[in-house]
């Protein structure tokens, strides 16, 4: 199984593992559904690829850091799963207040050779249990650290 990434048109080309035919699609219709699909070439192989539509690169990752959530003065310990160049997956360690739309700012250092110390605002886009995603709501701050950890 193998990953393709989308770009601005919405069009992929899917090249068969066996024959290396090449089909190119339109991936709208597949924006609302399962990661993993399937399809079947022209010669008869069926392989199955998963279509990726975000705009940037993400990495995964584990890396210790906190949480603090301004105005009720909540604050907890969080790992770090996942850090793009505009948005970050954690999971809280204990349980929290952290609902989808909120402001919360996460400080964490990565695992460089610099040991760069992040501290940023994030906005809440989901939440599921202790797991939640968010993107940054300032991204000139750590662009250069960032974008040289990620290798963009």
């Amino acid at each position: 199984m193998y990953t393709i990434y989308t770009d601005d048109t919405n069009r992929v080309s899917i090249i068969c593992p066996k024959c290396g035919h090449e089909q190119n699609i339109d991936t709208t219709k597949f924006k609302d559904a399962q990661k993993k699909l399937q399809g079947k070439c022209r010669c008869g192989e069926p392989y199955q690829f998963t279509i990726e539509f975000r705009k940037r690169p993400r990495k995964d990752v584990r890396l210790l850091g906190e949480y603090f959530i301004p105005g009720i003065e909540e604050k907890g310990e969080i790992i770090i799963r996942e850090l793009s160049m505009s948005g970050i997956r954690f999971e809280c360690l204990n349980p929290h207040h952290i609902s989808k739309d909120d402001t919360v700012k996460v400080k964490f250092k990565l695992d460089d050779p610099k040991r760069s110390d992040i501290q940023k605002h994030v906005k809440v886009v989901w939440v599921r249990d202790r797991i939640i995603g968010a993107y940054y709501i300032e991204t000139k701050f750590y662009k250069e650290d960032l974008r040289f950890y990620l290798q963009i």
